[in-house]
């Protein structure tokens, strides 16, 4: 009878096991040293993974590295918002980004940005252009800035070749960019051309101007110049929100009845002058802008309009109003007929 032999098969398995954790464990070696690697590169290298692009990034004073990352991300700067925070947790970096403006490039390494972020130098002016304000207001405080001398503005701003095409009006105007600069905060910087500031602020009116918005301008059956125009004399005769969808109530009704306009504002756009009240015989004033002579729109904006007395044409209610007067604070009073008007003259106007 012969006997069976019977090998012992854990030592040929124990050499294949030992094997297999040896490879597994070179792999997750070389896999940390290549996500080091990687990740070392996407901290010290140039991104070239973006088109070239350069923001101006302002950082406020209580934002933090994910607000900035959003930013930076909106921006187009950055590829993941995620990795940049990551980042600057990791190094320790992401409490020490200080406020200021910086002037940050696509192409730039996280390691260039994070130490242009820590550094609190701003490399930009701020420029303020509040609702209302007209081209030579906009072009006086940049003057004052020091960033592009008064004229120079003046001179971009008549600039046909910067607008885009909806912003072009078919009369002469005084300057072809009023109303289409954007009031807004932007940061500029020290050695941009006053054809630079112009272009964007025409850039961020048309950012603002969405498609939903031009489809309700058109079912006012307006152009859009026609609209940013209205939407200028009501930014320059409401002092108060609740008074701008009635005062454009008002000038609608007068639109559509060929009444004349009848604007103070349009009569100190066209004068040059700031008064509460103008005298009949300054009403009279020769100018295609002076809407007591001249019956519909001004060939123009008047100033630069905000959003919301953009919104208050659009949500402007069914009235019968056909006169409105200020008092001394600024608040309007509404009237339908002449008389009830008179009413209201003698009753609140200073």
């Amino acid at each position: 009878m012969k006997q069976e032999v019977v090998r012992d098969t854990r030592d040929l398995r124990q050499p294949a096991g030992r094997n297999r954790r040896r490879f597994w464990g070179i792999a997750a070696a070389l896999g940390l040293l290549i996500a080091g690697a990687a990740g070392a590169a996407s901290y010290y290298l140039p991104n070239y993974f973006l088109s070239e692009t350069e923001a101006y990034v302002h950082v406020r004073e209580q934002m933090t590295a994910t607000d900035i990352a959003d930013q930076l991300y909106d921006d187009g700067l950055i590829i993941n918002p995620g990795w940049f925070r990551l980042v600057a947790r990791v190094t320790g970096q992401a409490d020490e980004l200080k406020q200021g403006e910086y002037t940050i490039r696509s192409d730039m390494s996280l390691q260039q940005i994070l130490a242009k972020l820590k550094s609190g130098k701003s490399e930009a002016a701020r420029l303020v252009v509040p609702e209302g304000y007209t081209v030579r207001q906009t072009a006086q405080a940049l003057d004052k800035l020091g960033i592009v001398k008064e004229e120079d503005f003046l001179r971009a701003a008549n600039d046909t070749s910067l607008l885009y095409p909806y912003m072009k009006g078919n009369r002469k105007v005084t300057f072809v960019t009023e109303g289409f600069l954007f009031p807004d905060t932007y940061l500029i910087g020290k050695d941009a051309t006053a054809e630079d500031v112009v272009t964007m602020m025409l850039k961020n009116f048309d950012r603002h101007l969405t498609d939903g918005i031009r489809q309700q301008i058109g079912e006012r059956n307006m152009s859009i110049y026609q609209f940013v125009t209205l939407a200028s004399l009501i930014e320059k005769e409401a002092k108060y929100a609740e008074d701008r969808p009635l005062i454009a109530s008002v000038f609608l009704n007068r639109l559509s009845r060929h009444m004349k306009l009848q604007s103070d504002a349009s009569i100190s756009y066209a004068m040059g002058t700031h008064k509460a009240a103008y005298s009949i015989s300054e009403t009279e004033y020769d100018s295609p802008y002076n809407t007591y002579r001249y019956e519909g729109l001004p060939p123009g904006p008047i100033a630069n309009p905000g959003m919301d007395c953009m919104k208050a044409i659009i949500d402007a209610p069914n009235t019968s109003y056909l006169y409105f007067v200020a008092d001394k604070d600024g608040h309007n009073y509404f009237a339908t007929t002449y008389e009830n008007h008179m009413k209201n003259v003698k009753e609140y106007m200073p």
